[in-house]
């Protein structure tokens, strides 16, 4: 579907007050847009009221009737929107490696484009509509009342990891089509870069689908561990203002929320006896200083050393590397049976 540019006016502080909500959701204000566009589209309506009535003792009143009851039983407090976060970005996905799959000439040979096309034309749109369908699936009616008591937190991690995934692939494409037109055929070995690029996703594909994983397991308390030490961490950040320390706090942050509660209780013992020590003391060091070089980088060595430590801890790390070497050999097999020189007929489920 063709892409078109709208632009309009808007007042200051609606921006920016607008940029820091969708901030906070994960989103860049262009998907909250065509969530919202998307949601007028097709249910041919404003999704939620618009009056000129002022509210009388915090009742509503609508030509003399009583204002209907919210659909507390279909959308739980702080998921209103999600559902259609899901399938917006989900879209946004689809188009993108639609259009890397389509460009693909066949006139440029190789492992490294055969690995492209097989990972744009099957193995991410799949993982793709796989999380979009576990999306519908947790705001069905069936599962409201469930959803209450979950760690919102978790489904938070895991919509900003969407997010940040489908950046990523329409970041690509606009990279990587331009140059596939741009070259007449030969070896594709020269888009090994891209290649990688789109291996990551594939990664990242598989960390969101175990955050979701978590998020239906969890409960409000679950995540009170997690939440304890990232408290920690905050309060001791507070005074500080060095761009590139925030930004690494932020990617802890995701890192604790994630994999802090999977860890054995031995290596939790030593993170906040010694490790996280080191690093609240890093902090508060830099907060008291007016010049960030040194004492910058000694919070950044120190944030490195604790995600380390929860990574290494986590056993996802080394379950994702089993599944990425799977991949590689499936996709090799697809390769073989396309080129014919073996037998037999895999199927997109064997390489998945």
């Amino acid at each position: 579907m063709a892409q078109v540019m709208v632009n309009f006016r808007m007042d200051e502080g609606v921006k920016k007050s607008m940029e820091l909500a969708c901030k906070e959701m994960g989103l860049s204000m262009t998907t909250a847009f065509t969530i919202f566009a998307t949601k007028v589209g097709r249910e041919k309506r404003i999704p939620f009221e618009i009056t000129a009535e002022p509210c009388n003792g915090g009742t509503r009143q609508r030509s003399g009737l009583e204002e209907p009851l919210p659909d507390r039983g279909r959308t739980p407090p702080g998921l209103e929107g999600k559902k259609e976060q899901f399938e917006t970005l989900g879209g946004e996905i689809r188009r993108s490696l639609t259009a890397i799959h389509s460009a693909i000439p066949s006139s440029i040979t190789g492992l490294t484009m055969e690995r492209i096309r097989l990972l744009c034309g099957d193995e991410l749109k799949g993982k793709a509509a796989k999380v979009v369908a576990a999306g519908r699936s947790l705001f069905s009616e069936r599962n409201a009342e469930a959803l209450v008591e979950k760690d919102l937190r978790l489904l938070e991690v895991c919509l900003s990891g969407f997010s940040e995934v489908a950046e990523d692939i329409r970041r690509i494409e606009h990279a990587l089509v331009p140059a596939m037109k741009a070259r007449s055929g030969g070896d594709g070995r020269c888009f090994a870069l891209y290649e990688r690029q789109l291996l990551t996703v594939s990664r990242d594909f598989d960390e969101i689908q175990y955050v979701l994983e978590r998020f239906l397991c969890s409960t409000a308390r679950a995540q009170e561990s997690a939440r304890s030490v990232w408290a920690r961490i905050e309060q001791a950040a507070a005074p500080v203002e060095t761009p590139c320390v925030l930004e690494a706090l932020g990617e802890l942050e995701t890192l604790i929320l994630q994999r802090y509660d999977a860890l054995d209780e031995g290596t939790k013992a030593r993170l906040e006896a010694h490790y996280l020590q080191t690093l609240e003391l890093t902090l508060e060091e830099l907060g008291r200083e007016d010049e960030s070089g040194e004492k910058a980088q000694l919070c950044l060595r120190a944030v490195r050393v604790v995600a380390q430590v929860i990574s290494e801890g986590s056993r996802m790390q080394r379950e994702m590397s089993r599944r990425n070497l799977a991949a590689e050999v499936a996709a090799l097999e697809r390769l073989a049976t396309m080129r014919g020189d073996v037998a037999g007929d895999v199927t997109v489920e064997d390489w998945i």
